[in-house]
């Protein structure tokens, strides 16, 4: 059985971003300001332990030093998807309902749709059909 990501390479991650933020945790970033920081930094795409680059925006970067100073090295692990590998089909009851409101309401967007299943017991509240 194949893991998302190990304990270790979640590790690595959670380093890889400390390493980034670590002048703001320490105070030491030779920037006007935190946010001159994170937008400076946020230019140069970093190098990730699976050898991948990416490039990150600021607010990913600033999000990273709030998570840091509410939980610590923990708080900057990945974390995984709640609904990750499971299914993602609808049930054909629900698709049919779909079409039926679609024909008969064409102006109701997504959500009214999906508001009006779950009225109807047709969709369970805890699917997202959007």
């Amino acid at each position: 059985m194949e893991t998302s990501q190990t304990q270790k390479e979640q590790m690595e991650v959670a380093q890889m971003r400390f390493g980034v933020i670590a002048p703001l945790v320490q105070g030491t970033y030779p920037d006007i300001s935190m946010a001159a920081y994170c937008r400076r930094v946020s230019q140069t795409p970093l190098r990730l332990p699976d050898g991948r680059t990416f490039q990150y925006k600021p607010k990913t970067v600033a999000k990273w030093y709030q998570l840091y100073a509410q939980g610590g090295m923990e708080a900057l692990t990945p974390r995984t998807r709640c609904d990750k590998g499971g299914t993602r089909v609808i049930t054909e009851e629900a698709e049919e309902g779909i079409r039926r409101l679609r024909r008969e309401y064409p102006r109701l967007n997504a959500t009214q749709i999906r508001e009006k299943l779950v009225q109807d017991g047709v969709l369970a509240a805890t699917v997202s059909v959007i």
